[in-house]
């Protein structure tokens, strides 16, 4: 029975840490949007996040491939 609190409580902790950095990660992303948008309409904020990801990809694969 010991063995079962631990497991519960455990993930319990888990599954309340998820949603603590679920939660800080959207706000994050929701003040950085709130302040970039007094600047820049929604547009441009699409187009260099999507220049941002390809970007990350590109520094991904070329990590891979000289990693062999």
């Amino acid at each position: 029975m010991l063995n079962l609190n631990i497991i519960l409580t455990f993930a319990r902790q888990l599954m309340e840490f998820i949603q603590d950095a679920t939660r800080f990660i959207t706000k994050l992303f929701s003040n950085i949007h709130t302040f970039l948008n007094r600047f820049m309409p929604d547009e441009i904020l699409i187009v260099f996040g999507i220049a941002l990801i390809a970007f990350l990809a590109i520094l991904l694969f070329r990590a891979v491939i000289n990693k062999r």
